[in-house]
């Protein structure tokens, strides 16, 4: 059966298919904490539509021949070198997402070992913790790169020993979270940049959650591992600002110390020996949409240095009730650790059943595997939304334990 019309429908019946569609979908307020994160409150969230459309079918690819639009990219990516604390030196690429960032941060530690380690036999290798993101095993498949993961310590961090007995003489990237995605743990970012530094290596950051949070959080009093370019050592960086930058998606950010570093970001794909002059992108995607980069430049320059600091001082007095009202439920305990993450598992329970239950209650089912557990992000969400979750999570106790969830729900997701 053909899907597509044969003659068009009216833009009225186009709205309503979408309609329906959507309301197959987890119902927003259910979606809120474990799925629709990183809205910021309803102005913030107002403030980023209205600047996506303001640009909703306006090319990246070619804004720095736009004056205004160049304009907004440069402010923004100033913005960004000022809350990585990069100083005079640091340099941005836009990219469209976390997966971007980091590949291009490791296709930039690869052409620099071309240059500075040519002495090294391919292919080239890099070290992190397990708990590193996936994206880098994308990025070595693609890059033909070896990539060693190596166990955590018993707290989730990364074991700095395990790092450096990994290291091999083809080892050129040692990779750090700030936070690990998961657990919302940072990593010893110091101790891995002075590892690096020990054996001349690139020393990736990967903050993509925590690249505009971490910042507010130190400032409000948290104690955090230095994670940015205040470490020397600290080679490279990425950082979403479709996290807690709350800009619309996708838009990320990689960073490189200097210019000089991010030279090698450019090595091989400014292109010149075709047609149509120099072909030199932001990242791997050539046309990729402004509109992201408009948002988040409107979330920053509506929300300042203070409304980020409210914004995520809310947001972590709904992580406090958010954790609180979790542990009160029999058997249940949460992780401590430096991020909006809350996450959390039964003790008594079979995880796999309250999986189970999650599901049928109407939610998605974000968390980890190996070992079990679920996991949701803090937002500045109505009490509404904060007391709905937790009584769904103590039906969802009551149901494990009496045997009326059985997790067969679960399988739509497995």
């Amino acid at each position: 059966m053909k899907t597509l019309n044969e003659t068009g429908l009216s833009p009225e019946a186009v709205i309503e298919l979408l309609d329906n569609f959507k309301k197959q979908d987890i119902e927003p307020n259910k979606a809120r904490l474990l799925q629709g994160i990183h809205q910021g409150d309803p102005t913030v969230k107002q403030v980023c539509q209205d600047a996506h459309n303001r640009f909703f079918h306006h090319n990246a690819f070619i804004a720095t021949y736009e004056d205004g639009q160049k304009q907004i990219l440069n402010e923004l990516k100033q913005m960004v070198v000022e809350i990585l604390n990069g100083g005079e030196e640091a340099c941005v690429n836009i990219t469209t997402g976390g997966s971007e960032s980091i590949f291009c941060a490791m296709h930039a530690a690869r052409e620099w070992a071309r240059v500075n380690k040519p002495d090294i036999r391919q292919p080239y290798h890099i070290v992190m913790s397990r708990s590193a993101h996936a994206a880098f095993d994308k990025a070595a498949h693609y890059l033909g790169m070896e990539l060693t993961r190596v166990p955590w310590k018993e707290d989730y961090r990364a074991d700095l020993q395990a790092m450096e007995e990994a290291i091999q003489p083809n080892t050129i990237v040692v990779v750090g979270s700030a936070p690990m995605w998961g657990f919302g743990l940072v990593d010893p970012i110091p101790e891995i940049a002075a590892l690096a530094q020990k054996h001349d290596l690139w020393m990736h950051s990967d903050c993509c959650v925590g690249g505009y949070l971490l910042r507010w959080m130190e400032e409000l009093g948290h104690e955090i591992p230095t994670w940015d370019f205040r470490v020397p050592g600290v080679t490279s960086i990425s950082a979403d600002l479709h996290k807690h930058g709350y800009a619309a998606k996708p838009c990320s950010t990689v960073l490189y110390r200097n210019r000089e570093l991010q030279n090698f970001h450019y090595a091989g794909v400014d292109i010149t020996n075709w047609q149509s002059g120099s072909y030199k992108t932001e990242g791997v995607a050539g046309s990729r949409p402004f509109a992201s980069s408009a948002s988040a430049w409107a979330i920053m320059k509506h929300l300042g240095h203070q409304g980020w600091l409210d914004l995520t001082r809310r947001s972590l007095e709904v992580k406090n009730r958010l954790i609180e009202g979790l542990e009160a439920i029999d058997g249940f305990e949460c992780i401590r650790n430096e991020s909006l993450l809350v996450c959390f598992r039964s003790t008594t329970l079979d995880m796999g059943l309250v999986f189970g239950g999650v599901v049928e209650k109407g939610y998605f089912p974000f968390g980890t595997l190996d070992p079990l557990y679920i996991h949701m992000s803090a937002e500045p969400v109505s009490d509404e939304i904060i007391e709905m979750v937790l009584s769904d999570f103590r039906d969802i106790a009551k149901g494990v334990k009496d045997g009326t969830i059985t997790g067969e729900a679960l399988a739509k997701y497995m």
